[in-house]
């Protein structure tokens, strides 16, 4: 097993983001990617195992045909423990059963696997692509317009910087009328948790309705309906021959998301001494006669202050990065990826990010966001 010192500094920017590793007393375990999926080309999986003291523990994986423990590694914080995977070509579908034994404290968990599903339609130049920001399109279903138990409670649909309450039952309720203007694939703004309280954006507080803080990756926004009414979407989409595009967030998350509330190591996010922004010029990361400081703030500094740079350097996170994306094809059937704010991201994961999409997914349609000022 491998393990890494345990860290004990203070980050600079505390006042920012609550960045001291802690114990969360009584919390159950959290495992991303929720479950995973046999017959994958590649056959590495790594489990983020999230519990309390579970990193100090010895991981047991009962027998499995197909399926191995290949390395465990535990990192600053002992609330996490990854657990890398192979899994054969002839494994079965069915469920893993995993112990961690700690001192003579046992803790089971399950783990699913399942059968591969998705189809990708390859997205192409052909296609008439409609993009819809789903708080602000139909709301479908007024019962999840807001819940008083997130950090942003508010509705209003009066106020522009509020939530209007738009919803993923709303663009299912209205398939036909893009049948109807032609539209052959629909890219919908972020649909992942955004579990962020207003933000100040240029004086005026903001609710994040338009879905670039991403709190809880395996979670579509309950506010949208949830994972059931997101998948329901894409079902009804492609049985009117329309195609589903999801906006990718790789560079940051919202300094809610609930790995930051207790980070694996400090290293997680992009850190400096003091807050630093991104510049957010480019010319730093084609010129090669940029001067380092120039190329790292660029690449390194926050998009935001509410909206933490991930360090994609760091390989658990790339990991975790890349499961995403693969866990959301198979568990949703997506088509088609648009990545959000693309060359603040490392380019050594960007491509390799990619390549894992392609090599599953062969054909299908990867672009990314560009500004030029």
């Amino acid at each position: 097993m491998k393990k890494i010192k345990r860290l004990f500094g203070i980050v600079a920017f505390i006042a920012i983001l609550p960045l001291i590793l802690h114990a969360q007393k009584g919390s159950s375990l959290t495992i991303n990617p929720t479950n995973w999926y046999v017959g994958m080309k590649n056959p590495n999986v790594q489990l983020l195992v999230y519990g309390e003291n579970i990193g100090n523990g010895r991981v047991k994986l009962h027998d499995y045909k197909g399926v191995s423990v290949t390395s465990v590694s535990s990192v600053e914080n002992p609330n996490y423990i990854f657990i890398d995977l192979v899994i054969s070509p002839e494994t079965k579908a069915g469920t893993l059963q995993f112990e961690v034994d700690n001192s003579g404290i046992t803790t089971k968990f399950d783990y699913k696997l399942l059968n591969r599903t998705a189809t990708p339609q390859p997205v192409t130049s052909a296609d008439f692509i409609y993009l819809v920001l789903p708080d602000r399109f139909a709301n479908g279903n007024p019962a999840n317009d807001k819940f008083a138990d997130m950090a942003d409670p508010n509705h209003d649909r009066n106020n522009p910087w509020k939530r209007h309450g738009g919803d993923l039952a709303g663009i299912t309720n209205h398939l036909d009328y893009f049948s109807e203007l032609g539209v052959t694939a629909l890219w919908l703004n972020p649909v992942v948790e955004n579990n962020q309280p207003l933000t100040d954006e240029g004086g005026q507080m903001r609710s994040a309705y338009h879905g670039y803080g991403f709190t809880d990756h395996y979670n579509v926004d309950k506010r949208l309906g949830g994972n059931e009414a997101y998948k329901k979407m894409i079902d009804e989409a492609h049985k009117k021959g329309i195609k589903i595009i999801q906006d990718a967030v790789y560079n940051h998350v919202g300094k809610n998301h609930w790995i930051l509330k207790d980070m694996p190591a400090k290293d997680w996010l992009n850190q400096w001494d003091s807050y630093t922004n991104t510049s957010y010029k480019d010319q730093p990361l084609v010129d090669p006669y940029a001067s380092k400081y120039d190329y790292e703030q660029t690449l390194k500094g926050w998009f935001v202050p509410f909206l933490p740079d991930l360090n994609q350097n760091n390989p658990f996170v790339a990991n975790f990065l890349i499961q995403h994306a693969l866990w959301t094809v198979e568990n949703f059937g997506i088509d088609g990826w648009r990545i959000d704010t693309y060359f603040y991201n490392n380019f050594e994961f960007m491509n390799r990010c990619n390549a894992a999409l392609l090599e599953e997914y062969p054909g299908m349609l990867i672009y990314g966001e560009s500004w030029v000022n």
